[in-house]
């Protein structure tokens, strides 16, 4: 699971110029964040949560939005980046290790790559790759039908590449 930042139109603050909660470290301007997460063994996005601002990080919309507590309750573990590395994430997420052995490095990194080429699918299209002008309360609707789309051409002979690979199965 990741997170993806979306640029935005800055919106309005009743005091200042910008508002820090909507900042984007990814853009260095507004955003908005949708959590997303891909079910490892099939091209398939099995999880969609958000907007969120982007000022909020990854690891707090996981824990405070639904996903940690359905992945406690199913007792399934997630894959993410260093960013939800911690002891409060270990139950329930499994993240780069300075322990794992080679295959489980290539494993977990080629996931995460995979995670990254669905995000950019999503890039492709062009209300998402540049500045979404339409104000946050519309997002919603245009990033949930790409992600229908993208999740359509996955299923129709556009699917993500195999995180298995003949290398990791023979080690």
């Amino acid at each position: 699971m990741d997170g993806t930042h979306c640029w935005i139109a800055e919106p309005q603050h009743p005091q200042w110029s910008q508002d820090r909660k909507y900042y984007s470290h990814k853009y260095n301007k507004a955003g908005i964040s949708y959590e997303l997460a891909i079910d490892i063994a099939r091209s398939r996005l099995v999880w969609m949560n958000g907007p969120f601002r982007a000022g909020t990080n990854d690891a707090k919309i996981f824990s405070k939005h639904g996903l940690m507590e359905k992945l406690l309750g199913i007792g399934k573990k997630g894959l993410g980046d260093k960013g939800y590395s911690g002891k409060k994430y270990r139950r329930v997420m499994s993240t780069f290790n300075a322990h794992d052995d080679y295959c489980v490095k290539k494993f977990k990194s080629r996931a995460l790559k995979r995670h990254e080429a669905f995000n950019g699918m999503i890039k492709r299209f062009q209300s998402m790759d540049g500045r979404f002008r339409h104000g946050p309360s519309d997002f919603k609707y245009y990033f949930e039908s790409i992600c229908v789309i993208c999740q359509y051409q996955l299923e129709n002979g556009m699917p993500l590449y195999d995180v298995l690979i003949e290398a990791i199965l023979k080690d």
